[in-house]
């Protein structure tokens, strides 16, 4: 999948031509000397519109014809950004999704600047290993300033690809077409095996009992919501979106649309899975995901993105047990900012500003869990496409709990949860909620 700058500062001239110009007459050639077993698409950003930060299309999926993209890259005008995290997460979805998924994968950036969309395309990047299909991410720098090549050779390390800076017309034609022969490099042969080790036990087996992926124009018909208001919720484009300026969660008397799930659940272990986006402005923003009986008695756990009054920025995850209206929370923080009283609890030493954290909650889908094994719960919470320092998925689990009794019906609930000093609305995004049985191997 090639990604072309669209972006403004395309119209630029090297050796007296526009580099778009240049840019567009290599890759219609270059159409006609890839591999004819090579299935290829193309996208690109910055065209349509000139202020968006969401301006990235798919002119070709991958597979489509070499004339149809030839049409396309003849069409590209450029006119506005450079949201290169934007068009990174794009393009990985669409290999991933991709025919076959047993083949090596490319992504080609190819880009005169840097990141002007507030991104992270680094981050991004770093996620290429961990989709499940082989891919990596190439970047082709076209007359770049230090600044812009040092974060374009982020890129392509960081997707375990190849970066090419190019200064010249006729190093941009060299630097294509060595990018097709990488991308068409077959795979490092795997290293002798050594002798298999002893079998570890056998894991348990999950296999997915209910999914909702919010396609209709209403909830399905495994759910009810207590204390509707139907301004505030809708269903539409694959996504349950809740709006709320409502204080109190599961602890409310009378909680606004609390979605109950009235669907069978695993006789057994298992575990609940929600992914979501969120907008997380007011400083207050929480959604909540557990068993509830009543205000008094629920075992929840929730994601929450707090301002405290010692100047505190944060997210983090709680899993709250309460019975008979007497409560006990335990929380972890997930990621900080360097302001105020919470700094001995940052896990990567504080971020710099609120800005980018609330970027990534509109981007990158948070996905929060809460398991039961017997008679105990307990909850994670992953960010995908967030990374350690090590590049590594960042999973933060809780502390259990345990309730001799099932605590109540499957819920969710989005609120503010404070009242206090916060204004604004809180907007979250769900993508999907999934149940999954847990079985022993044996079983």
């Amino acid at each position: 999948m090639f990604i072309l700058d669209g972006s403004g500062s395309m119209w630029g001239q090297i050796d007296k031509v526009a580099k778009i110009t240049t840019a567009k007459e290599t890759m219609t050639q270059l159409m006609d000397n890839v591999p004819a077993e090579a299935r290829i698409g193309l996208m690109t950003y910055g065209t349509t519109d000139k202020k968006s930060c969401r301006d990235v299309r798919v002119l070709n999926p991958v597979g489509a014809s070499r004339s149809d993209i030839k049409d396309s890259i003849a069409a590209i005008k450029p006119l506005g950004k450079t949201p290169i995290s934007w068009s990174l997460a794009m393009g990985m979805e669409q290999l991933v999704a991709s025919e076959p998924t047993d083949v090596q994968k490319s992504l080609v950036l190819i880009s005169d600047g840097i990141e002007t969309c507030d991104g992270d395309p680094c981050t991004i990047a770093a996620g290429a290993p961990f989709l499940g299909v082989n891919m990596k991410v190439h970047v082709v720098g076209f007359d770049v300033d230090a600044q812009a090549r040092q974060q374009l050779q982020c890129i392509a390390e960081k997707g375990g690809g190849k970066y090419f800076d190019v200064s010249n017309t006729a190093g941009f034609g060299d630097a294509m077409a060595e990018v097709i022969q990488v991308a068409q490099a077959a795979p490092e042969p795997a290293p002798v095996a050594e002798p298999e080790p002893e079998p570890e036990p056998a894991g348990p087996v999950i296999t997915e009992f209910f999914r909702e992926d919010f396609d209709g124009e209403a909830l399905g018909e495994n759910f009810t919501i207590v204390n509707e208001n139907s301004e505030n919720y809708i269903v539409e484009g694959g996504v349950l979106t809740i709006l709320s300026t409502h204080f109190g969660g599961f602890d409310a008397a009378e909680p606004e649309n609390l979605i109950e799930y009235t669907g069978d659940m695993p006789s057994g272990d298992w575990d609940v899975e929600i992914q979501f986006t969120g907008e997380f402005t007011t400083m207050a923003d929480r959604l909540t995901l557990g068993l509830r009986k009543d205000n008094k008695s629920y075992l929840a756990t929730g994601y929450y993105g707090i301002h405290t009054v010692a100047d505190c920025e944060k997210t983090e995850m709680a899993l709250t047990k309460a019975a008979g209206g007497s409560s006990d929370t335990h929380t972890r923080p997930f990621r900080t900012t360097k302001r105020g009283q919470c700094y001995h609890n940052r896990p990567f030493g504080g971020e710099d500003g609120w800005d980018p954290i609330q970027a990534d909650h509109l981007e990158k889908p948070v996905k929060l869990t809460l398991s039961k094994r017997g008679r105990e719960y307990t909850s994670k919470v992953e960010m995908v496409g967030f990374t350690d320092p090590d590049g590594n998925p960042y999973i933060l689990e809780s502390d259990k709990y345990t309730s001799l009794r099932s605590p109540g019906k499957l819920s969710l609930l989005v609120d503010r949860m404070k009242e206090k000093y916060v204004t604004g609305e809180v907007l979250m995004m769900i993508d999907s909620l999934v149940i999954n049985e847990v079985k022993d191997a044996g079983e």
